[in-house]
């Protein structure tokens, strides 16, 4: 006699679990609010951008020493160009999710993304 592992009750609750996970996770990710970043230079904020609103992309060019180029688009932001030797910030890439941070150390550049909305988790 061979018995199964799985039977057909056990595989339709997986699959209900996983639908139900899924449609939690689309849920958070596209009602969190509109995306902000905050640029800031030594702690300074020298630029807020709304990230959703942003029709046509340009560029923020900082005024620290080495120089930065920061490229703001719809829904995302990130250094483009920076006269530091390492690099490290161009290579952070796009910032496209709340919580998301960019760091130009030899230029004290940061790049934060936040949300509109102030809940960060929820759990039931």
């Amino acid at each position: 006699m061979k018995t199964r592992l799985l039977k057909k009750a056990d595989i339709i609750t997986v699959l209900i679990i996983i639908i139900i996970c899924v449609s939690a996770v689309l849920f958070m990710r596209y009602t969190g609010g509109g995306l902000n970043a905050r640029i800031t230079v030594d702690g300074n904020v020298i630029e807020t951008v709304d990230l959703n609103t942003v029709e046509k992309p340009y560029t923020i060019i900082t005024e620290t020493v080495p120089e930065t180029e920061i490229t703001v688009e719809n829904g995302a932001i990130y250094f483009s160009r920076s006269e530091c030797e390492n690099q490290f910030c161009v290579g952070s890439g796009k910032l496209t999710s709340k919580g998301a941070t960019a760091v130009c150390l030899p230029a004290r550049v940061v790049i934060t993304v936040t949300a509109d909305k102030s809940v960060d988790a929820v759990t039931y």
